[in-house]
């Protein structure tokens, strides 16, 4: 790591939880231990003592758990950790020059030498030398620094490379999905046009102009991880004004839209399956076509997307064809459990529905 991402390293380890628990409970150990081994008489003669015994355990279990990792980290480039022998030679350094500074702070508490070793647990009456204690802190706490910094990096490490391959396999699986939704669209609408192109030439001609613009717009809307609602809506308009040349007066659409959710953000492409479904299997094969009905309601903190149509029964279940199977496991990547589609009867309609329960996806 170069200084600056090392520095952000150090904020966000700094930001979270656990590591603060695990430090303030050492420190509450050490300092617990120091009350008990200390006599009392020293706390009460000296009061650098005192403070000693409360600044100091946490001063150290603050260097063991946040300031021992970073010499594992620092390499200079963009790599995410040193070389072991170079890590290791950085670390001794690093945490020799820290128990230098934690034994002068502690000695500058401290300055009695008979005290000292008090609180060093010698016998009643020794004295210790500045040389002597500082001896003593290096042999003991430069490996165990040197340990515990590596053990802490290396783990650290483990979970960012975790965390970033699930990272590269989901934004992997988006391009995916995306990539095999559009050709879909396109393939559908190509075999629809084939229909027109020999009931009526003119409106053909017009029709693949209109389904330029609708793919053009479709790769530009579903180039995006999140895309508002009212953007879907008008893209599914585009859709239909391309499907109309085709149905003609056998297709009737009615919007039941909340258009105060148009600024809800949402991944791209969640209404536009389900009409599409509904096009090719409730309407299209019915001599007398039938109605499309959309709608987009607020539910609790989420929303509820709703297409329904007359003509054909049910026929599809979900999971099956390119769309809908697309379109569930979009929903599962963008909201995990808290979103579900559901294909169901009403009466004589089939109705297709998304519900999200929460509107801010989880990736």
């Amino acid at each position: 790591m170069r200084l600056g991402p090392l520095q952000q390293h150090f904020r966000i380890r700094l930001r979270k939880r656990v590591p603060w628990v695990i430090v303030l409970v050492f420190a509450a150990l050490i300092t617990g231990l120091q009350f008990i081994l200390v006599p009392a008489s020293a706390h009460t003669r000296h009061t650098g003592v005192m403070a000693n015994t409360l600044v100091m355990p946490l001063m150290v279990s603050f260097c063991y758990g946040f300031l021992t990792p970073l010499p594992w980290r620092w390499t200079g480039d963009d790599r995410s950790r040193a070389p072991f022998w170079r890590g290791l030679t950085q670390s001794l350094i690093f945490n020799t020059l820290l128990i230098l500074i934690l034994v002068v702070l502690s000695w500058l508490m401290v300055r009695d030498a008979s005290i000292k070793a008090e609180v060093m647990g010698l016998a009643q009456g020794a004295k210790a030398t500045f040389r002597t204690v500082l001896l003593v802190q290096m042999l003991a706490g430069v490996p165990m620094m040197t340990i515990i910094g590596a053990i802490i990096s290396f783990s650290v490490i483990t979970e960012e490379e975790k965390a970033a391959a699930e990272a590269r396999l989901e934004e992997a699986q988006w391009v995916l999905l995306r990539g095999q939704l559009s050709p879909h669209v396109l393939f559908n609408s190509l075999n629809g046009l084939a229909e027109l192109v020999r009931q009526d030439p003119v409106a053909a001609e017009q029709a693949i102009l209109d389904l330029s613009e609708l793919y053009r717009a479709l790769l530009r809307h579903g180039d995006r991880p999140k895309a508002p609602l009212g953007e879907e809506r008008a893209l599914v308009q585009r859709f239909l004004a391309v499907e109309g040349l085709r149905f003609g007066d056998r297709l009737r659409v009615t919007w039941d839209w909340d258009s105060a959710l148009d600024g809800q953000e949402a991944p791209p492409f969640l209404l536009q399956p389900l009409v599409e479904n509904a096009l090719k299997h409730g309407i299209a094969p019915h001599p007398g076509g039938g109605e499309l009905i959309i709608g987009l309601n607020r539910d609790g903190e989420g929303f509820r997307l709703k297409v329904a149509n007359t003509g054909k029964g049910l026929g599809l279940v979900p999971g099956q064809g390119v769309g809908l199977g697309n379109l569930e496991a979009r929903l599962k990547l963008a909201y995990g459990a808290d979103a579900g589609f559901h294909l169901r009867t009403e009466g004589g309609a089939t109705v297709a529905e998304v519900k999200v329960e929460r509107a801010e996806a989880q990736r």
